[in-house]
């Protein structure tokens, strides 16, 4: 291992100090980050991205149910399975 000389190390990398790191970096400094499990905290992973994804697709199925009441009649059913595979490939690390 060889050694680095660093300015500043920042400790977690969730979204806000990954920020930070970002900034520091730009203004210059030598910035190492540490992250224990994924870089971006909990919510590109877990929380924020999966769930607006799961709101949008409900959002979507809900508008698609009042096309009777807008310009005729529709048969909609939900599909989860396409939303899962989704957030599995773009809000995941699998």
């Amino acid at each position: 291992m060889r050694a680095e000389n660093v300015d500043v190390v920042v400790i977690g990398m969730g979204p806000g100090r990954e920020d930070v790191a970002t900034r520091l970096a730009k203004a210059g400094l030598t910035v190492v980050g540490v992250e224990a499990r994924l870089v971006g905290g909990e919510c590109p992973y877990y929380a924020c991205v999966p769930t607006k994804m799961m709101i949008r697709a409900a959002d979507a199925l809900g508008e698609a149910r009042r096309v009777s009441e807008l310009a005729g009649s529709a048969q909609v059913h939900a599909d989860w399975a396409p939303v899962a595979a989704r957030i599995r490939v773009d809000a995941t690390d699998n």
